[in-house]
């Protein structure tokens, strides 16, 4: 079976802040970055802050474009304008950290879950309406919050919604930036458990890029480590996550599980 995500020798490097007016150096933050994602997968890919690995995340959303290598999703190059404008564009989707900066604050609850179906699919409003309340009670959410705007709920709720959203055209592929690092610990257990229950229920595709190690354990079956724009260790089998040799991974563990 062929990757349902294949990234290949990937490099990114963006311009230095504060140069002269002729300096044009760059900073690599992306540096040979190979590897696959299968379908039904979830990869968790961890690093400390400024790592690279948001950027990497965002290389795979397409909303950067890499300066050399190749991004494949479902075996088609995603720089080609052709796959940029296609309906395959529905097969990915995301939820971010931030999620008061992911909706728009004048959108209802209804309106947020909706963005995508909009997009992509023609349903009458009677259908429209009777998806979004079945994608509200898939994140454990009512009908009561079908008119709620983004100030009247809190934050685990409106990540809910965002992970209504990100479900709601039944994507292949979803990727998680920091999706729970910004909830109070106990709304991230709710969350976390949540995401798994909806990876069973919807075998999805996932990766989950964070700085926290006990969300990949919750939820990844492999792990990669990123430091510096590297991928410096990946683990196959979460169960093995005990037997690392990098110095960065044994230092992560060792910070985090005291391993």
């Amino acid at each position: 079976m062929p990757p349902l995500l294949q990234v290949e020798n990937v490099n990114k490097a963006f311009l230095q802040p504060n140069q002269g007016l002729f300096s044009r150096k760059k900073t690599p933050i992306i540096k040979d970055v190979s590897f696959s994602l299968y379908q039904g997968e979830c990869l968790g890919i961890i690093g400390e802050s400024g790592s690279g690995k948001s950027t990497l995340g965002k290389l795979i959303l397409g909303l950067e474009k890499p300066d050399s290598g190749k991004i494949y999703f479902n075996g088609y190059d995603t720089a080609q304008r052709a796959w940029r404008k296609s309906a395959m564009r529905r097969d990915i989707s995301a939820v971010f950290q931030d999620y008061n900066a992911s909706v728009n604050p004048y959108f209802t609850a209804s309106e947020i879950i909706a963005e995508p179906i909009d997009i992509y699919q023609k349903i009458s409003s009677n259908t429209r309406k009777k998806r979004i309340d079945e994608l509200l009670e898939q994140v454990g959410l009512d009908h009561s919050f079908y008119n709620r705007f983004p100030h009247e709920m809190s934050g685990g709720q409106l990540q809910r919604i965002c992970i209504a959203r990100a479900i709601a055209c039944s994507p292949k592929f979803i990727l998680f930036d920091e999706a729970v690092s910004s909830l109070d610990i106990s709304v991230q257990t709710q969350i976390l458990s949540l995401l798994a229950d909806l990876q069973k229920q919807l075998n999805l595709t996932t990766i989950f890029i964070t700085h926290d190690l006990t969300t990949i354990t919750y939820l990844c079956d492999r792990i990669i480590f990123f430091y510096q724009g590297n991928i410096v260790e990946q683990v196959d089998n979460i169960d093995q996550l005990n037997q690392v040799n990098h110095a960065y991974s044994k230092q992560l563990l060792d910070s985090i599980l005291g391993f």
